[in-house]
């Protein structure tokens, strides 16, 4: 799918729902963000990863529904991934690490009760997400297609990793779907401070031409930010 019009569309659902509503606000978010995945091989053997560092920020808009009940749609970009410590039954080479960018759309129903000075929040919501690329590397060897490459290389995501250039690993699907959470604190109605969790539902495992692999993939993370409403 061509960015420009996935970029086009995530701004004109935002832009519609806020328009829709008499008491809307913006928020803004930037924190740090611990990315993972949950990977099984295809019986069921769990690989050892673990989390990479990320940043992460977004830009969302708070369509109040009554005093403590608010939607909160937001545009996301953050950087997510893995790495994986010595050596895999999964495909990936020896201490193989992937940095990896999306975009994403939370679309969280928020309770903010006032708790002392200021709001406590409490938010959860699906959340959808494209893969837009990123950067791989390892000590060891992984396997492209039938060609072991060495070193490091781009990271791509498409539904068929059976087609890709020299040193381009297929990471997984583009799109990505699932659950978020977000428990926090604000004060002064306008800054805050929040834990936002997500785990992914989709299965990420992309095919080999006809071939669909019993292995999965599936996004998780979990992050910190830091916002200011206006």
């Amino acid at each position: 799918m061509d960015m420009n019009k996935f970029l086009s569309q995530l701004a004109l659902i935002m832009i519609i729902s806020a328009n829709s509503f008499a008491q809307v606000k913006w928020n803004v978010n930037a924190g740090l963000n611990y990315a993972n995945v949950t990977a099984k091989d295809q019986h069921g053997n769990k690989a050892n990863t673990s989390s990479v560092p990320g940043i992460y920020f977004g830009l969302g808009a708070g369509i109040h529904l009554s005093d403590q009940f608010a939607l909160q749609p937001m545009l996301v970009y953050a950087k997510r991934g893995f790495q994986q410590k010595g050596s895999s039954h999964i495909g990936w080479g020896s201490d193989f690490e992937a940095k990896v960018s999306y975009l994403e759309l939370p679309i969280d129903l928020l309770y903010s009760p006032r708790i002392g000075p200021g709001n406590l929040l409490l938010a959860a919501g699906p959340y959808l997400g494209y893969g837009t690329g990123g950067k791989w590397t390892t000590s060891g060897s992984v396997l492209i297609g039938d060609i072991m490459i060495d070193g490091k290389g781009d990271i791509a995501f498409q539904n068929d990793s059976s087609y890709g250039d020299m040193n381009t690993y297929v990471y997984a699907k583009p799109w990505d779907y699932g659950a978020h959470f977000k428990i926090g604190y604000s004060l002064f109605n306008q800054y805050s401070l929040s834990l936002d969790i997500q785990q992914g539902v989709a299965n990420l495992q992309p095919r080999w031409a006809d071939y669909r692999p019993e292995s999965s993939v599936r996004n998780r993370s979990f992050g910190i930010a830091l916002g200011y409403r206006f």
